[in-house]
């Protein structure tokens, strides 16, 4: 069984790295940026930990770059802003490939089972249990004679288990543990927090300092990483994991955090410019299938923009 990876920079905390990185090409004589930067990276290590990961996949593509450089240049007219457009456009490319490609190859490369952006897949395990990944999710599996345990390293699974007493079904999140005879259920993976909410059945959530819950069809459990205490709550149980039906149901969440959960069904890059922005609450239903049509119904009802910068940027901000 593969060990549990240290934790990865979040989908959120690249894009503000590459939102730097695309500030300090485009305007290198800028000498306030230089300090805030700075203060930014000082602020946390695992800035620049998501600094230095989007700044070696923008080293690592320049031939890309070159192919499609005359079309961003070609796209951003006028001409007299055609030295910022190039530069940001080029950027674009580079931080969208380093958000497709570069962050989840090595779990694609040693996971036992992983998807890509927009990438759905359904894994029938040896026991008969189906495991469902979301876009950008990865797990390792064992299961044999004594023990049936998946490890969830990223993302989001669904899982509907073979009734086995005598070989409890275990997923692992990090240091989040979930274990059932049979049922349905979700387990949601980032690097703030842990999520579990159940279908059918019943499921038994465990976390280091942290009491046990126990989960019946409808609930949910929400196991911050920081070790605070679990959040408990209440879902429809057919609502439990619509991303396997291409839909997005939230209630009550930001507009940043409704646009990091669009990030995996969206090829390239989505910065959101505005804070105010990101901070409005959310309430409705989008269409996975056609995230663009997403952010576009979004920023309609809360009063924003978008803007396009080539095949693979996307800024939002506010009107």
């Amino acid at each position: 069984m593969t060990a549990d990876p240290a934790p990865r920079p979040s989908a959120t905390l690249l894009a503000e790295a590459a939102d730097w990185l695309v500030r300090l090409e485009a305007a290198p004589g800028d000498r306030s940026l230089g300090p805030a930067f700075e203060a930014w990276c000082a602020a946390d290590p695992a800035h620049a930990a998501a600094f230095a990961e989007v700044r070696r996949s923008w080293l690592a593509v320049p031939q890309g770059l070159a192919a499609m450089a005359p079309a961003a240049r070609a796209a951003r007219r006028p001409p007299r802003r055609g030295r910022w457009a190039a530069g940001l456009a080029g950027l674009a490319v580079a931080a969208g490939l380093a958000v497709m490609l570069l962050p989840g190859l090595a779990l694609r490369m040693t996971a036992d089972a992983a998807t890509g952006v927009g990438e759905l897949r359904q894994v029938t395990l040896a026991d008969g249990s189906r495991m469902q990944l979301a876009p950008l999710s990865a797990a390792d599996m064992q299961l044999d004679g004594s023990h049936r345990r998946v490890i969830l390293r990223r993302g989001e699974a669904f899982f509907q288990v073979v009734a086995d007493a005598g070989r409890p079904f275990v997923v692992r999140a990090g240091r989040v543990q979930v274990t059932v005879t049979g049922t349905g259920f979700e387990v949601d993976r980032d690097d703030d927090r842990v999520t579990v909410a159940v279908r059918s059945g019943t499921v038994l959530v465990e976390a280091p300092a942290v009491p046990a819950v126990q989960l019946s069809p409808g609930e949910t459990v929400e196991i911050p990483a920081d070790g605070s205490a679990p959040i408990r709550g209440r879902i429809a149980p057919d609502a439990v994991a619509l991303w396997q039906d291409g839909r997005l149901f939230v209630d009550g969440a930001t507009v940043g955090e409704v646009v990091a959960r669009l990030r995996a069904y969206t090829p390239g890059l989505i910065l959101v410019a505005d804070d105010a922005l990101a901070d409005r609450q959310v309430t409705g239903l989008y269409d996975l299938r056609d995230p663009q049509a997403a952010l576009s119904a979004l920023m309609r009802a809360h009063g924003g923009r978008l803007r396009r910068i080539g095949p693979l940027l996307t800024i939002l901000d506010g009107a």
